[in-house]
């Protein structure tokens, strides 16, 4: 077979190929790298490179921004021609003191970025930003109110990185700057939206044109910015065929003073749900409002245990709520004719997550005891007495016994010790699926207790492995 030479390759099969090297990467900054890089080789790629319009739709802008990234978002943007845009936007000061009005990047500079980008908001089919600060989110939100159609656009993330709004009782700031903006045309402007996430970020909740969406992240808001009851149910509502919904922090101002017609989202699609929460007792007024019967994925965590780790939730109540919610499905009179579960099927779960929650062993043993096909499960930050009430039966596979992968998730020396104290006798339920153990160690531990902990699991029958910090 005569060899093959890149010469005697068609200019259409390396333009094919200049498109997979430069789209087959999660990371923005590789695509700008390598579409540049193979533009440089040599002049046949370079005409090839700028003919191929779709190795240049990543326009990425960082903070400080210099003119040389205006000047290469320019040359971006002629060169995609008509090809659908996303744009990573990442204004985040490291070295910033957390003094809102101190920062580099404020509310002209995002209207310098947004004078460029916005007369092409026609192809702009994903959409990310990232920033300390409220000013330029408000920019955006802004500028965008102006947009009469996006009929590209499918992913918008937006994030004012900053969790500290979403603890109790914590105001939004800048006051001043509060009210909601009605972001692209009134919601009007949306034709193909399909994933949106709002990080302490908050819109015109009325107008928001949130509707169709198959995935929703609604995380660390303050709650007195959040939307009405009556403004979240029209909007999952507006949503049915939701896979995937997070809320961490706060969701919609429930009145517990009212008490409105209760309304149950019905949400037959969704099968991953992210759940963090600052109030147990509000954390259980939302869960109520929903009906998963689908729910395949669960991720539960205590925010505030992040935010003040000296004032930790009780998660006790939560995790009684859920597995009752769970258990009614073979007591209570189903509102949906179809339904065939309960509003939370824990039986059905193949995955769970749970961070940093405290609360009596029990409570967590019983609703562990209701996880029976549960194939994946993540602990991390959970307080030492409930490691103790159930490691040793999630070991022997008595508690999750389709368990295949358990991983210990930042938890120190704490699980260290207590795998380490397992009796050597412990022996993993025949008739249970081998599993892996895997313990995220920090890089401090000797090398001498981490074989010996990997020893005494595989002694148990149980495949164990340990990663460090850096790699998870």
């Amino acid at each position: 077979m005569p060899s093959v030479t890149l010469n005697s390759v068609s200019d259409e099969l390396l333009s094919a190929i200049f498109h997979v090297a430069t789209h087959d990467f999660h990371d923005c900054y590789d695509a700008i790298f390598h579409a540049t890089t193979i533009s440089h080789v040599c002049q046949r790629w370079r005409n090839v490179s700028l003919s191929t319009s779709s190795l240049w739709t990543v326009i990425v802008l960082t903070f400080p921004t210099r003119r040389t990234q205006f000047f290469r978002t320019v040359d971006w943007l002629a060169r995609s021609r008509s090809r659908p845009l996303h744009l990573y936007m990442d204004f985040r000061d490291p070295a910033w003191n957390w003094d809102e009005a101190s920062h580099c990047f404020g509310w002209q500079n995002m209207e310098n970025v947004m004078r460029l980008i916005l007369p092409y908001a026609h192809r702009w089919q994903k959409v990310e930003l990232l920033t300390d600060t409220w000013a330029p989110i408000f920019t955006f939100l802004s500028y965008t109110s102006r947009i009469k159609s996006a009929p590209m656009l499918q992913d918008v993330l937006l994030s004012r990185c900053n969790a500290f709004f979403a603890a109790k009782g914590e105001l939004f700031r800048p006051s001043a700057m509060r009210h909601p903006v009605s972001w692209f045309g009134g919601g009007s402007a949306f034709h193909s939206l399909r994933r949106v996430s709002l990080a302490g970020v908050h819109v015109n909740w009325t107008n928001s044109g949130l509707s169709g969406l198959l995935e929703l992240e609604l995380k660390y808001h303050a709650s007195e910015v959040m939307p009405t009851l009556h403004e979240f149910c029209d909007i999952i509502s507006a949503c049915p065929e939701l896979e995937r919904l997070s809320i961490l922090g706060w969701g919609p101002q429930i009145d517990v003073n009212v008490a409105p017609k209760q309304r149950t989202l019905y949400l037959p699609h969704l099968r991953d749900f992210a759940f963090g929460f600052i109030d147990v007792d509000y954390a259980i007024d939302l869960l109520s409002l929903f009906y998963l019967p689908a729910l395949e994925t669960l991720s539960l965590e205590d925010i505030s245990s992040s935010l003040d780790p000296s004032h930790p939730c009780d998660s006790s109540r939560l995790l009684e709520y859920l597995t009752a919610a769970h258990y009614s499905c073979t007591t209570s009179f189903h509102p949906f004719p179809c339904a065939t579960c309960g509003p939370y099927p824990l039986s059905s779960l193949r995955s769970l997550e749970l961070h940093g929650l405290t609360s009596c062993g029990v409570s967590l043993r019983c609703f562990l005891q209701e996880t029976a096909t549960l194939d994946h499960l993540v602990l991390s930050g959970l307080d030492k007495p409930n490691l103790q009430a159930i490691v040793p039966d999630l070991i022997a596979a008595a508690l999750c016994p389709s368990l295949l992968d358990l991983k210990f998730n930042d938890t120190g020396p704490t699980i260290a010790a207590l795998l380490a104290s397992l009796p050597v006798g412990i022996v993993r339920n025949s008739n249970s699926p081998s599993m892996r153990v895997i313990v995220v160690a920090n890089a401090a531990d000797s090398d001498d207790a981490t074989h010996e902990l990997v020893h005494l699991l595989r002694a148990a029958g149980v495949e164990a492995m340990i990663l460090g910090n850096a790699t998870c």
